[in-house]
């Protein structure tokens, strides 16, 4: 694939004067609108590059865990198709998106879906995050978070039929090119009473001309609120990025918040087999819910409403340190098999933040802990005013000397306690080695 060259600076034009004016175009995230020339020409090669360099890392984890969908004339594939024709043709050093399409399905038409992106490539999150922080300090984190979706084909119209999305996702497309798009919409009370209307409707046909036609090419950001329902029509090959803003339900944040009670507090593992409830009276059998629960001792003892708010609480903290995005990024224990046991090589080197991000550290005076909420993940250590100076220092974005970090923590401590907090940024893409 292409190499990606060095990002190009933040397209200065989208701050936050440029964000306010497109919310009043849209009337308050309400209305549909095309906004001509947004990106210029480096950025939209950057973000293709970026592109391919996600189909790569799919490549290499051979994962569609995360939402990878193929479709050819149509038709979704199936794993084995992911396996023998996609997953062992990874784009190649000097290829762009137009090469790689055509050496992988040569002249059929094919569409790809690719969710959480910015999960796969650190430097498209980075890239996007620069964009949207002036919309973000205008408007607020959305509270089920942000992700992407990519689009990618000549497939014509979208394979999943004219659709509406899920209720609360509004979305930001930035397009790409090299072939332009049309989404056609539906105002959904209108489209609603026509003949045959129906969600996921690919009978596309009789419906287009009581649509709302949106051009546009590449460069040009689309964006369109959650309830119109639409369909795309790309006929030549063209990749957009989109970013969902996941305003959901109540019901929806609710139920995230349950999940992520579950994931870090409850032992889902435990597969014992239970044995019946005796009588109304004792209600014995709750035992075997309660051994399940893992709750650490900062929660324990408080009311179900409390847990529930400190949990929610750390959901907001793990989003607002990844700027908003709901995945975490891969560590680089899971991208290239790093290990933060193995800190000794940050002695003597110099480290900055990764930017626009930032670490939010959170002292539990009930446990004498800190927590560091760091790109979506949440770092545990024994608390020492040592370590938020750390924090505040790597907020500050520049450059500093790993020694120098170390001096905060008591000089009577070894010096691998600072080194080991350092490698646990590290490893979840916190810092950078400079």
């Amino acid at each position: 694939m292409e190499t990606p060259t060095q990002a190009p600076q933040p397209v200065a034009v989208m701050n936050e004067t440029w964000w306010n004016d497109f919310i009043n175009s849209t009337k308050g995230f309400t209305e549909t609108v095309v906004v001509p020339d947004v990106l210029p020409a480096a950025e939209v090669q950057y973000m293709n590059n970026l592109v391919l360099e996600v189909i790569s890392e799919l490549c290499r984890f051979k994962t569609n865990a995360y939402g990878l969908r193929v479709y050819l004339d149509g038709k979704q594939q199936d794993g084995a198709y992911l396996d023998s024709s996609i997953y062992p043709q990874a784009p190649t050093a000097g290829e762009n998106i137009t090469q790689w399409s055509a050496r992988v399905f040569e002249d059929k038409k094919f569409g790809i879906i690719i969710n959480y992106a910015e999960k796969f490539s650190p430097a498209l999150a980075q890239l996007l995050t620069n964009l949207l922080q002036p919309l973000l300090q205008s408007t607020g984190l959305p509270l089920d978070g942000m992700h992407t979706t990519t689009f990618i084909g000549n497939y014509g119209y979208t394979p999943l039929g004219i659709h509406q999305d899920h209720d609360g996702g509004n979305v930001i497309h930035f397009h790409l090119g090299p072939g332009g798009k049309i989404m056609y919409n539906w105002d959904a009370a209108e489209y609603e009473k026509l003949p045959g209307a129906k969600q996921n409707n690919t009978e596309i046909a009789p419906m287009l001309p009581y649509a709302q036609q949106y051009p546009f090419k590449t460069g040009d950001l689309y964006y369109m609120p959650w309830n119109k329902y639409h369909i795309g029509f790309s006929d030549e090959l063209s990749v957009g990025v989109t970013v969902w803003f996941d305003n959901h339900s109540k019901s929806d944040v609710l139920n995230n918040i349950l999940e992520s009670f579950k994931r870090q507090y409850v032992d889902m593992t435990d597969l014992t087999l239970t044995s019946p409830e005796t009588g109304p009276d004792g209600f014995t059998g709750f035992a075997h819910v309660e051994s399940m629960l893992k709750l650490d001792e900062r929660l324990e003892g408080l009311s179900f409403h409390d847990v529930l708010q400190e949990v929610y609480k750390e959901v907001m903290q793990t989003q607002a340190s990844n700027g908003g995005w709901r995945a975490q990024p891969l560590s680089l224990e899971q991208a290239n098999g790093y290990n933060e046991n193995e800190y000794m090589h940050l002695q003597g080197k110099q480290v900055r933040l990764v930017s626009p991000f930032r670490l939010y550290p959170v002292h539990v005076e009930k446990t004498d802990q800190l927590l560091v909420f760091s790109r979506a993940s949440k770092i545990e250590i024994r608390y020492h005013i040592g370590f938020v100076n750390m924090v505040e220092q790597l907020n500050s974005g520049e450059v500093l000397a790993v020694d120098e970090l170390l001096n905060y923590l008591p000089v009577e401590w070894p010096v691998e306690a600072g080194l080991y907090f350092l490698s646990l940024i590290y490893n979840k893409r916190g810092i950078d080695i400079v």
